[in-house]
């Protein structure tokens, strides 16, 4: 499966290095490795592992259409959780990253995610590259 980054993603990477939520050793010895398991989705071990991969819900506890997360726990200095959601079609598209820090920031970011599929649905996105 091809991996997309979509300009939401770049953005939201470079805002989490930028508040040094992320360093780059665990960007590459964790979270990259994580997100070129997308390439061979689903069959990768780990996205039957529910503290690492679940279907991403909207506010009401409702599935989002073709939505997913990746979930990383106790990252950095700051010990964050991060939240990375995933459009899953033909292709893997990435979107805004962000930190979990409570309840209502996940419904918002939930929210903008189904607005960003419905995007991506109509070919109304900026793809920046994709992952090899």
């Amino acid at each position: 499966m091809e991996i997309v980054i979509t300009e939401w993603a770049l953005n939201s990477y470079l805002d989490l290095k930028h508040s040094r939520s992320i360093k780059n050793k665990y960007y590459k010895s964790t979270l990259r490795p994580d997100v070129i398991l997308l390439k061979d989705y689903p069959k990768a071990a780990k996205f039957s592992n529910n503290n690492f991969w679940s279907i991403a819900t909207d506010g009401k506890g409702s599935k989002i259409d073709a939505g997913f997360k990746m979930k990383w726990h106790q990252v950095g200095d700051g010990k964050v959780q991060l939240r990375l959601p995933v459009g899953i079609s033909k292709e893997a598209f990435l979107c805004e990253a962000y930190v979990k820090s409570n309840d209502k920031l996940e419904k918002r970011k939930m929210a903008r995610f189904k607005t960003h599929l419905e995007l991506i649905k109509r070919n109304t996105f900026t793809e920046c590259g994709r992952l090899s």
